[in-house]
């Protein structure tokens, strides 16, 4: 795809940048088949979570003629499947760069086919016009889910949905909900503007991040937006209370990205964090601050470990206070190894264990000095001796069980 001007494309870049996903979005990726294209107008990457963006933005003094934008975004979609194919071919160099300037090439190793999502994404003020049924069908048709919804719908979703991963859980979710239901009922699907895909968020969050599709067919106005804000106020001013308290896991990813060697690529560590849903990034700031209390109370380094469900490695949290950065660092990278020994020696434990590690103030007022990250695979540690294990054995257990994470307990 040749690049046109499009102002809107730089302006929704920013917006996903300001929405959690900073570090993890690209405008304009670039490849060469004979002559250099794009491979989306905006794409937001994390590990094999890969959701790409066509843009359509049409001036507001263009008239308000509609048929051919339209036809336009039927082009967008098809544009989205050969965006597809483009990441799916491991021979094709993809190079990246993010809104901090970090270059990279795409790693096709994670192209996943269920984690990867599109979205046509039309900027455009009013209602646009009713979609071409055709248009929707072949969308929820595609071998990928994609959506085509307003930019102030988008909005209204990134407010639900503001981490990479819980934007493709709806995503997918959306497809699936609408591969049963636009051919039962398709007249609300296709029109665009009117803020039908609030009625959608309403719905998939007033069912606990699921589509009911019995109250769905059983609602006449599909009022679900504002059914969910009144039934679930409570729930929803509890949620957002933890939630507000989650954005210190932001704060370490995008430390991660700033505080280690200029000269080391820190994407794939701060994938392992950026992979978290919100829900779970609360849970996750509860049990650090829980520990940051203790640290604080003691005087004592603290950690604990949990597995990250979404790669399937562990990731150990230490939290230290004091101005010995070497110590720190050694004891960062211990850490990592400590819980590898346990894990091997137990549980035949074959992949890697992150260390996210926090050195606060010596003056005890929080406020964090460094953040630091390491590394431990298991590849390196062929044998576990007995002492190894039962140094291991004096920071950490053996593999734990971890209680579902809900939008609301």
């Amino acid at each position: 795809m040749q690049h046109d001007e499009n102002p809107s494309e730089e302006l929704f870049a920013r917006l996903c940048t300001s929405k959690y996903f900073g570090g993890f979005v690209y405008q304009n990726p670039k490849f060469t088949q004979g002559s250099e294209a794009e491979a989306g107008d905006v794409v937001v990457w994390v590990r094999d979570w890969l959701v790409i963006f066509e843009v359509i933005w049409r001036s507001p003094t263009a008239g308000p003629k509609t048929k051919r934008f339209v036809k336009r975004i039927g082009e967008k979609r098809d544009q989205l499947l050969t965006d597809f194919n483009i990441y799916a071919n491991s021979e094709m160099a993809i190079s990246m760069t993010n809104e901090q300037g970090e270059a990279t090439e795409y790693d096709h190793d994670q192209f996943n086919e269920r984690t990867t999502r599109g979205v046509v994404l039309v900027d455009a003020p009013g209602i646009v016009d009713r979609l071409h049924y055709d248009t929707v069908r072949l969308t929820v048709e595609a071998p990928h889910p994609i959506a085509v919804m307003t930019r102030s719908d988008f909005e209204t979703l990134l407010s639900e949905a503001d981490t990479v991963a819980d934007l493709g859980l709806y995503l997918g979710d959306r497809h699936r909900f609408l591969q049963e239901m636009l051919y039962e009922d398709p007249g609300p699907f296709l029109q665009l503007g009117d803020q039908f895909e609030q009625e959608l968020v309403g719905h998939y969050k007033l069912f606990d991040n699921t589509f009911n599709m019995a109250s769905w067919r059983e609602s006449a106005n599909k009022g679900f937006w504002y059914r969910y804000q009144v039934e679930r106020s409570a729930d929803i001013a509890r949620r957002d209370r933890e939630n507000k308290g989650s954005e210190l896991l932001d704060g370490l990813i995008s430390a991660i990205r700033t505080h280690n060697r200029p000269d080391s690529l820190t994407i794939q560590p701060a994938w392992e964090l950026a992979l978290f849903t919100r829900r779970e990034r609360a849970a996750l700031n509860a049990t650090i601050q829980n520990k940051y209390d203790r640290l604080m109370a003691t005087g004592r380094e603290q950690q604990f470990a949990i597995m990250n469900f979404h790669t399937r490695c562990w990731d150990v949290f230490y939290l230290y206070q004091g101005v010995d950065r070497e110590f720190f660092r050694a004891e960062a990278q211990r850490m990592a190894d400590r819980k590898m020994w346990i894990e091997c020696a137990l549980n035949d434990f074959q992949l890697s264990v992150f260390c996210f590690a926090i050195r606060y103030s010596s003056l005890g007022l929080g406020d964090i000095d460094e953040v630091v990250m390491t590394v431990s695979d298991a590849h390196k540690w062929p044998t576990i001796t007995c002492e190894q294990l039962e140094e291991a054995q004096q920071y950490f257990a053996g593999m734990t069980s971890k209680k579902p994470i809900v939008e609301f307990p």
